[in-house]
């Protein structure tokens, strides 16, 4: 068997650390969760963040 068929690619190694860093993120993530309490009075509020089109607008309006 040669090295070279063992031999793992930059792109392959950084798409295996960004799926473990996701995974960590992930687990983290659910560990927070589980702390959370439902709680039917709470009253939630919708917020949509526009500020990234306006950025890009922005940007176009200057070029």
């Amino acid at each position: 068997m040669n090295l070279r068929d063992n031999a793992v690619s930059p792109f392959e190694e950084e798409q295996h650390q960004a799926r473990l860093a996701k995974n960590a993120r992930l687990r983290e993530l659910r560990s927070h969760a589980s702390w959370l309490a439902f709680d039917p009075h709470a009253q939630f509020h919708d917020e949509i963040d526009l500020s990234v089109i306006f950025e890009e607008s922005a940007l176009r309006n200057r070029l």
